[in-house]
């Protein structure tokens, strides 16, 4: 028994190279999230599928097909050690889309094909949730639309311009439906949020731990950590926006850690005062618990704040749940602290001196007490040797030794907010003061009726307590580089940036004045980016509810939505169908109708198609019955059986000719159709 010959690529390569590069374009976003020999693999099936549709070759074997996947499965093993997982599982998907462009050589594979390159992008909002990303999705999901339209026009490549048209206006249509969809599906808390939860840990900069270079590594981050709004208008100046995150009691040196003190406790409102300043703070998901507000919060009641977050030892806040959605919440801050008493149980934690202190360190602390009269006057003293004795502010201080605090103390003298906010506490608990450690953020920038806070505004500063007056926030960095918290970071890193430059005085007020534009387009940017957030990522059930508030339905249940759904759904369905039977003619079949007038041409000869006569069987009755015309007359009659029942649609251009040249073709013989020419339009 002989083999069976192998299969041959019957695609046209336009519409395979097109979805090709549909699915590497959906696969661009995903490149940090995969293996990037799978990349490769993909891209080494993908030319090769389309090196054989180019010399119309043998298919790849099935031999070929198992040992990729064997390679596959393979390399899953040794990259990553198991099967489960995102990355390994993305990788995964990626070789088995590699395998399917190999033996993609069917109308049915290409759009199994085309479903994959959708399912691609849509995986690519699985990681970032940007407006920018949803743009850059929504650009290929038209271009792989565009592909399946021309693959059914007959894949000529010059037809891509038309059928991106019709893909966008395909998208355009299926535009209200998806709108109506969106405002009336019931919806749950989270809004449209979907991104896998460990593509969001870490990405707010805060942990549970401080240590020298955890807050500098986030100061060139240009990430949004949250935005702030102030309903009442009541707006503190940049240079007083301490954003509270957490409270660190237990230190070891440049080290420290929240401590003992964990639980949740009762608020105290009446331990602050001054002006309430109301916060409806937008803070961007990031896999942990942690939340900010201005310094210090109150614990007065806000909307639905009593089942949303814990107050702290310490007096911050912490949510209740894992963060992975954009969470709003409403705080009031009020800056002037009037705690007379400390718990003896936070005092004993804010006393607790390190495991090991050097002489030297111990000395120093012991001197400015033994020079004061008040802890106010130690606090001074401290802050003026640090002003004195030439200490740095850098966002590259170097790593420290095992003596790090002798080190930075006595040596080095270089760091940035976290060394000295550490190093200041710790000081201040060798002479005898309750201190501890706050992170958080510092400043941010107003962008009209909000505040933007970046990962660069992260920032560490030290609290001491002071009897009779209660915690002081006492900022070390702001005796080192004052210009860092009075015009914020950004403004300090350009601020010596131009000190070192030795430019001339033009170039650097063209670089001056490129530097705000650039600055105005970040922030009109962002704002586009922040109403995205707010009102479309954001649109939860709590939305919802306010949306049919404005219109009319108050109380509504799941039933009352679904049947607004559905028919404002009939409505809009009714609508584009009416426009679609009055918008023009439905699409004629062309290969059909040249056909049709390929039969009458003969029909006028005497050659009449019965209707049980497939169209091979009628040109070789036509071809024996016009020998002169034969070779003419089959070539039509198999043009047709290929454009009707070849693998994929074609273009009914060839068969126009060959039915053109038809009569011509008699004309030169002299022969029976000459007549008929005048019967066939023109091209």
């Amino acid at each position: 028994m002989k083999p069976s010959p192998p299969t041959r690529s019957v695609l046209p390569i336009a519409p395979l190279l097109g979805v090709c590069l549909g699915i590497l374009a959906g696969l661009a976003p995903l490149l940090s999230q995969v293996a990037p020999w799978a990349v490769l693999l993909l891209i080494g099936a993908a030319g090769m599928r389309l090196f054989v549709s180019q010399r119309s070759g043998a298919m790849p074997s099935l031999a070929l097909k198992v040992v990729l996947i064997a390679l596959g499965a393979g390399g899953i093993a040794l990259t990553y050690g198991s099967m489960l997982g995102t990355e390994s599982g993305l990788s995964i998907l990626i070789i088995l889309v590699a395998l399917k462009v190999l033996e993609t050589n069917s109308a049915r594979d290409f759009h199994v094909l085309a479903l994959l390159g959708y399912f691609l992008a849509l995986c690519d909002l699985f990681f970032s949730q940007d407006l920018l990303l949803w743009l850059y999705v929504g650009l290929v999901v038209v271009w792989v639309t565009a592909t399946l339209v021309c693959f059914h026009r007959g894949g000529q490549a010059r037809a891509y311009w038309r059928a991106s048209r019709t893909a966008g206006a395909l998208l355009l249509q299926g535009l209200p439906l998806a709108l109506v969809l969106f405002a009336l599906f019931p919806r749950a808390y989270g809004g449209f949020r979907f991104q896998f939860s460990r593509s969001l840990i870490g990405t707010a900069g805060m942990s549970d731990r401080l240590s020298p270079g955890s807050v500098a590594s986030l100061a060139l981050s240009e990430t949004v950590a949250f935005r702030a709004s102030f309903p009442d208008g009541n707006v503190p100046p940049l240079s007083q926006m301490y954003w509270r995150g957490a409270v660190f009691w237990k230190g070891n040196g440049l080290n420290w850690e929240p401590g003992p003190l964990r639980d949740p406790l009762e608020r105290r409102i009446g331990q602050l005062g001054g002006t309430p300043i109301r916060q409806r703070i937008y803070l961007q998901p990031h896999g942990g618990k942690w939340l900010f507000a201005l310094d210090r919060p109150s614990g007065e009641r806000t909307r639905g704040d009593t089942a949303r977050f814990d107050f702290m030892p310490g007096s911050y806040l912490q949510s209740q749940r894992i963060l992975f959605n954009l969470f709003t919440y409403e705080v009031v801050s009020r800056p002037e602290n009037r705690e007379t008493v400390l718990a003896r149980e936070q005092e004993r934690a804010a006393l607790a001196l390190p495991l090991q202190v050097s002489p030297r360190v111990k000395a120093l602390a012991e001197s400015w007490r033994a020079a004061s009269k008040t802890d106010r006057e130690v606090i001074d003293r401290a802050l003026q040797h640090f002003r004195v004795e030439r200490f740095s502010y850098s966002l590259e201080p170097g790593s420290y030794g095992q003596d790090a605090l002798d080190e930075f103390l006595f040596e080095r003298r270089v760091g940035f907010c976290e060394h000295y906010a550490a190093t200041f506490a710790t000081l201040m608990r060798l002479a005898g003061i309750p201190s501890r450690v706050v992170i958080g953020y510092h400043g941010g920038e107003l962008n009209g009726s909000y505040v933007r806070v970046r990962q660069s505004d992260a920032h560490a500063w030290t609290e001491a307590w002071i009897k009779g007056k209660g915690w002081l926030r006492v900022d070390p960095t702001e005796a080192i580089a004052p210009e860092r918290i009075s015009s914020g970071l950004a403004s300090y890193l350009e601020s010596q940036a131009a000190a070192s430059d030795d430019a001339s005085s033009g170039a650097s007020n063209t670089a001056l004045g490129w530097r705000e534009m650039m600055r105005e387009m970040r922030l009109a940017w962002d704002n586009i980016n922040y109403q995205w957030d707010l009102r479309v990522l954001n649109y939860d059930e709590d939305n919802q509810r306010s949306f049919f508030a404005q219109i009319g339905i108050k109380n509504a249940g799941w039933m009352e939505p679904l049947l607004w759904l559905l028919l404002a759904a009939l409505v809009l369905l009714s609508l584009l169908s009416l426009w679609l039977r009055r918008s023009g003619k439905p699409p004629r079949d062309e290969i059909g109708r040249w056909f049709a007038k390929f039969t009458k041409l003969l029909a006028s000869a005497g050659v009449v198609r019965e209707p049980w006569e497939g169209p091979i069987r009628f040109g070789e009755r036509a071809a024996a019955a016009c020998p002169n015309h034969a070779p003419a007359i089959q070539h039509v009659a198999t043009t047709y059986a290929k454009l009707r029942y070849g693998a994929a649609p074609q273009e009914p251009r060839e068969l126009a000719d060959a039915v053109r040249a038809l009569p011509k073709s008699f004309a030169k013989t002299g022969g029976e159709l000459a007549s008929a020419d005048a019967t066939l339009p023109s091209p």
